[in-house]
């Protein structure tokens, strides 16, 4: 019986001091907890938070293809002087506690550290863009696989702007006129460039409802 006392006030001594280190005047220090790091795509900027789509290949995009990072509670300071400056499209370096909450979009809590990776796109290179009903949508970079389709043109681009700008009227692209759209979905449409369906897409917090 005594043997049994010993063995657990043993282990109860190795958990408390678990987490903990001496330090040469032998008082004992909190070691920090381990940061989980991962790279994302920034889809909307806000006070005190990012909407972030993670990478290809990361186990956070296992998780969810769009998560919530709370940035209120980082005081680190490269990460700060990001924040301040933070845009849609940059690519960045997220440290965590490793937690993510379930929910779409998922939500991290409280983020460590928040790097920037590469910077968006400057305005002299905007990606092909146009305005339909107040809504942007964007080149998503792909030709259409879409099948089934109606011969009827849902509308047609109208007017340009320069392809350093950016779509303000409807019926507007920064690629040319003249170019016939149908709606795929609520949030894609597909033009027909030159013989083929380009996709056009629109992204989460972009601001361009009218």
């Amino acid at each position: 019986m005594k043997k049994r006392i010993a063995l657990f006030l043993a282990l109860a001594c190795v958990f408390a001091l678990a987490g903990c280190g001496n330090t040469e005047d032998g008082k004992t220090t909190e070691t920090p907890a381990a940061k989980t790091y991962f790279k994302a795509i920034v889809l909307e900027v806000s006070d005190d938070y990012l909407l972030v789509e993670p990478l290809e290949g990361t186990p956070e995009r296992k998780s969810a293809d769009r998560i919530r990072v709370s940035t209120g509670g980082i005081e680190e300071e490269q990460s700060l002087r990001y924040l301040a400056e933070a845009g849609v499209d940059d690519t960045v370096e997220i440290a965590y506690d490793g937690i993510i909450a379930e929910s779409y979009p998922a939500q991290i809590s409280s983020a460590d550290e928040i790097k920037l990776v590469t910077k968006a796109e400057s305005l002299s290179d905007k990606i092909p863009m146009v305005m339909v009903k107040g809504e942007l949508y964007y080149d998503a970079g792909r030709e259409s696989t879409f099948v089934s389709r109606c011969g009827t043109m849902d509308g047609e681009i109208a007017t340009t702007v320069d392809a350093s700008q950016i779509p303000a009227e409807d019926d507007q692209s920064n690629f040319g006129v003249g170019y016939g759209y149908q709606y795929i979905t609520e949030t894609s449409i597909e033009v027909s460039i030159d013989g083929k369906w380009a996709v056009f897409e629109q992204r989460p917090g972009d601001g361009s409802t009218a």
